[in-house]
């Protein structure tokens, strides 16, 4: 049987931690989490919340199997879900003993483009920075309506070019945990203490160091990319928005992590980009496609990996009957 461990982390030069919110992704968790663990996140922690898809019970068995850390979280009244989940992450030791930290979201994929895109590739070719903000590059649908259990990574290969807007948010790869009051939030840590602010060195995706405002909290808006700044050449994160129309119909069902509202068929057209091609991930799919395989040949995870799919195209067919899809940027040749 193929080792659920890449052969790399058997030396574990040092703790990269990976932190996820997921509700109801049952069908993509394997391919996710292969994928990071075949780029070099050694600790993955996902929290869940609310699900009808059967994804607890996976992430519970994948824990038993030592890949993955479960916090199954019970959403208060008052509480935004991602938040409060965040808040119980940061109490967990791996923390403390993590040499660097991402967070991501379920339908987002760090795409390392130096090295052999691993993550310590990335950290490699920015010395002496303390977090590295990584932008967007936003698929779309790429012409498909309906969902599919398959890789999201070779499904969705069109996507919005680099000048586009929606590609100006970032997620951001840190060290140095004990700098900041919030460590764990979707798109970098926050409130870093007075003594740290001196300290850190951040750099965007080029590499190029960035202005302190990016962490100093002396700007209270979204901070995003400035226009005409994004940069890939590094890395990107592959965010997989709105998959197919039956997953973005679901994903608006389900709502978001931090209870803002949001108008779907408004929404769908701004985020369904397809303009250009993109496999640059394609060459870490074969290493991402063996631990898949072997999460699989387990009896556990594969009856669970079933329920999920089965549970999820219920509640698909549940949530579609009656959604229309909107407009949006077609793919190419289409």
């Amino acid at each position: 049987m193929t080792s659920l461990v890449p052969p790399f982390e058997a030396q574990r030069p040092c703790r990269i931690l990976l932190v996820a919110t997921m509700r109801n992704e049952g069908p993509y968790i394997l391919e996710w989490l292969a994928y990071h663990r075949a780029i070099g996140f050694t600790d993955i922690v996902v929290c869940t919340n609310d699900c009808v898809d059967g994804s607890p019970a996976l992430l519970d068995r994948l824990q038993a199997l030592g890949l993955v850390t479960h916090l199954a979280h019970a959403v208060g009244p008052d509480d935004k879900p991602q938040l409060a989940a965040y808040a119980r992450a940061e109490a967990l030791p791996v923390l403390a003993e993590a040499a660097w930290i991402m967070v991501l979201d379920a339908d987002e994929f760090l795409n390392v483009h130096v090295g052999e895109g691993r993550v310590t590739d990335l950290i490699e070719a920015v010395p002496g920075c303390t977090a590295v903000l990584v932008n967007w590059r936003v698929f779309g649908s790429s012409g498909h309506h309906a969902w599919s259990p398959d890789f999201v990574t070779e499904r969705f290969t069109r996507a919005a070019p680099r000048g586009h807007g929606v590609n100006r948010p970032y997620k951001t790869l840190f060290t140095r945990a004990g700098a900041y009051g919030c460590k764990l939030l979707p798109h970098q840590p926050r409130f870093p203490r007075p003594e740290a602010l001196g300290t850190l060195r951040y750099v965007n995706g080029a590499g190029d160091v960035l202005p302190a405002y990016f962490h100093d909290e002396s700007r209270n808006e979204f901070l995003q990319s400035e226009p005409g700044a994004v940069s890939w050449r590094l890395a990107q994160v592959n965010h997989y928005n709105t998959r197919s129309w039956d997953d973005y119909v679901v994903k608006h069902r389900r709502g978001g992590g931090l209870n803002i509202d949001w108008d779907r068929d408004a929404n769908w057209p701004v985020f369904d980009r397809n303009e250009e091609e993109d496999a640059t991930i394609a060459g870490r799919l074969p290493a991402a496609r063996t631990l898949y395989d072997a999460f699989l040949a387990d009896d556990g995870v594969r009856a669970c990996h079933a329920r999920c799919c089965r549970l999820y195209g219920a509640h698909v067919a549940a949530s579609t009957p009656s959604a229309i899809r909107p407009g949006s940027q077609a793919p190419a040749g289409t």
